[in-house]
């Protein structure tokens, strides 16, 4: 069985939803597949979020500078992309996984794509999302790569539909596999009564999320709610508070936040809020659901897809429908239950095991063409 290089540099100090896919799959697939080896690249400031590499015989690891981090914001995004052309280059005829699209090769037909979601293409337009770089990228560049590669996946079958209807590439080599999640060690609070009274945000802090959206619909029905708005992730709090005009209620932003904390605010939470427009996958409602709190997420792209009946669902793009959602949560027992029961189902489907060997089978596809 050949080597499978694995181009894990798009792993941060603060990790994102991509980080946390690549780390969680990296693990996955070292897991699955023991008498494979394995030769992972990662960046000097991702050494903490992937130290399980370095128990591991069946793996040769290596480690370039932390200038490639995300941590660097376009710097690092350009460094990353010269390497991944450069193990192109170097490795022609080997496997290479690249988890985040943003470190595609141009030409590589061995090469194994994931594309998490197409977002700039979506927001170009809009000056708040600042996808302007991103956009000539995922336009041109992106386009020539999943041509050009050997396998293709996608986090959902909502964004596989628009990888298609976007580059027309060969549907032989497009692969739709549900990213997994990791559930909490300990058992969450199972009931209506947590330990805190809040509403809660948890995940990027970007203007696709919605988060002047959930700010306005929030102050709207401060008055008729006793919780106040947690908003926690990575991004610029700054801009955040700009479009807060303010108004009733009590908003909390604590920017990014460890896993320990995450996990502490999810299992207090009264209510999840994820009124997103756009998410190729979407983890945070799952790993809210996971934890015992009841979840309120927008009807577009892949939420309705991955959320199924265990979420209410509410129109991003209508401040009335976000608002009416969350008292409508908050106001019933019942229904927080019922969504807190249906959450636990929902997220057993959605496993990292069951991941991994899928993306083992992918790899398995790509081996079987180069006999």
């Amino acid at each position: 069985m050949g080597s499978l290089i694995i181009n894990a540099t798009c792993i941060g100090e603060k990790p994102d939803g991509i980080a946390v896919y690549c780390r969680e799959i990296v693990q996955g697939i070292l897991n699955e597949n023991q008498n494979r080896h394995y030769i992972v690249y990662i960046n000097r400031k991702g050494i903490n979020e992937m130290s399980f590499l370095t128990q591991r015989k069946n793996v040769t690891l290596y480690i370039i500078p932390g200038w490639f981090s995300p941590d660097h914001g376009f710097i690092g995004h350009l460094l990353r992309l010269l390497f991944s052309q450069y193990l192109a280059l170097r490795f022609p005829k080997t496997i290479i996984f690249n988890p985040s699209q943003l470190e595609a090769c141009f030409y590589n037909k061995n090469q194994v794509l994931m594309v998490h979601d197409l977002i700039p293409m979506l927001f170009h337009n809009d000056p708040l999302l600042r996808h302007a770089k991103q956009y000539y990228f995922f336009k041109y560049i992106l386009g020539t790569a999943i041509r050009n590669a050997g396998a293709v996946i996608s986090p959902s079958f909502h964004t596989l539909e628009m990888i298609n209807k976007r580059f027309c590439p060969n549907p032989g080599k497009l692969f739709t596999i549900h990213n997994g999640i990791k559930t909490p060690e300990t058992k969450p609070i199972n009931d209506t009564k947590r330990k805190e009274n809040f509403i809660l945000y948890l995940g990027r802090l970007s203007p696709a999320k919605n988060l002047a959206g959930l700010i306005n619909a929030y102050r709207k029905i401060a008055d008729q709610v006793p919780q106040k708005l947690v908003i926690a992730g990575a991004g610029d709090i700054n801009l955040l508070k700009e479009q807060d005009s303010g108004g009733d209620g009590e908003i909390e932003f604590l920017g990014f936040v460890t896993d320990d904390k995450a996990n502490e605010l999810l299992c207090n939470a009264s209510l999840f809020a994820f009124p997103s427009f756009y998410e190729g996958f979407g983890f945070p409602p799952l790993e809210a659901m996971a934890r015992g709190c009841p979840v309120i997420v927008s009807n577009t792209a892949s939420l309705p897809e991955v959320c199924g009946k265990a979420a209410i669902y509410a129109d991003p793009y209508d401040i009335n429908s976000i608002s009416k959602a969350i008292l409508r949560v908050l106001q019933d027992k019942d229904l927080q239950s019922r969504l807190i029961k249906a959450g636990y189902k929902r997220v057993r489907k959605f496993t990292w095991v069951r991941t991994a060997r899928q993306h083992q089978q992918v790899f398995d596809f790509i081996a079987e063409g180069k006999k």
